[in-house]
């Protein structure tokens, strides 16, 4: 009888000992195209929540980018969705193509948030109209053959309305004699090595291919974005200031001031308090597993995670971050 109770203590304390089993977590995250970087961070989240609840899976669902994940969001078609800070700021306020604000969106995780805009010349035009920042571009009027992402994108949203609190609007370009046109990024890399524009607006990683490909091409020069502009895109589509160190500048000229946007991984307030405190927490205790998906993730970390506003965080999230001692 003794040893009966004696084993039955220590199994006890044995099992007081043993950290609680994370709940498994079985659902999915809409992103983007297939093949895209979003599904890399996809597939660095399902390894994540893998290692820190094991039998999970995070399954990645292609979409067409952050706009409609907020409807699939929103509708139960995913659990979890990737959304530019711009996306979730038109959804919040109501903001076309949004009939009405959505209520209830909140944040997980910010993704990344070092993809800043770059707004990229040829050396040989930026040096003949005399161009070092858009405000140049503005006061001189040249007759630009510029090229802005897809039409529909935040990335050109974005892009426009930096020339828009500039004055500068399309039909003004084509006024002074230039062009515009709105492209994919690969085809804009493609109009830059052949000589075929003059400006190319995107939002890339510092060290992106494309960078390379075109410097090789042709000199560039990186126009910088004037205070005043800067201030207005990152009060409309709740932005941030970047500055593109010289290091990563593919031509001359040092330091360049832009802004970035950032991604963030979202879910309605709807979602199981537990689900989003596990896939949270994946992130917070196994980073290494988001970093590892590319060389463009390299730089997450912990910390960075919960450095947006856009949308209120998730009562989940913020549980795993407290416990963190990161809020």
């Amino acid at each position: 009888m003794n040893i009966l109770k004696i084993s039955a203590a220590a199994g006890l304390a044995l099992g007081l000992a043993l950290p609680a089993q994370a709940q498994t977590v079985n659902e999915s995250v809409c992103g983007a195209s297939p093949g895209g970087l979003w599904s890399l961070v996809g597939a660095g989240l399902d390894a994540a929540v893998k290692a820190e609840a094991p039998g999970s899976t995070i399954t990645y669902q292609t979409s067409s980018g952050g706009l409609a994940n907020v409807v699939q969001v929103q509708t139960g078609a995913c659990a979890l969705g990737m959304a530019n800070d711009g996306d979730l700021a038109f959804a919040k306020a109501g903001t076309d193509p949004f009939k009405a604000p959505v209520e209830g969106l909140t944040a997980l995780a910010v993704l990344y948030d070092w993809a800043p805009v770059w707004w990229i010349a040829r050396a040989d035009f930026a040096e003949e109209y005399g161009l070092e920042s858009l405000a140049d571009l503005a006061e001189k009027k040249p007759p630009v053959r510029l090229v802005f992402n897809r039409k529909g994108l935040l990335t050109s949203a974005i892009t426009e309305e930096t020339l828009a609190a500039l004055g500068v609007s399309i039909e003004d370009i084509e006024d002074w004699g230039g062009s515009v046109q709105f492209q994919a990024s690969g085809e804009q890399t493609t109009l830059m090595r052949d000589g075929r524009v003059d400006l190319l607006a995107n939002t890339l990683f510092e060290g992106h291919s494309s960078l390379t490909q075109m410097s090789e091409a042709t000199p560039l020069k990186l126009l910088s974005v004037p205070d005043d502009a800067a201030e207005a895109v990152i009060e409309k589509f709740s932005l941030k200031p970047w500055t593109i160190s010289a290091d990563a500048n593919p031509g001359e000229g040092g330091d360049v001031k832009t802004v970035t946007t950032s991604i963030i991984l979202f879910a309605t307030e709807e979602l199981d308090e537990e689900t989003a405190y596990t896939v949270t927490k994946a992130m917070l205790d196994h980073p290494d597993a988001m970093a590892a998906v590319s060389a463009a993730m390299s730089r997450f970390t912990p910390e960075g995670m919960k450095e947006q506003a856009v949308v209120p965080f998730h009562p989940g999230a913020i549980r795993a971050y407290e416990e963190a001692g990161l809020m």
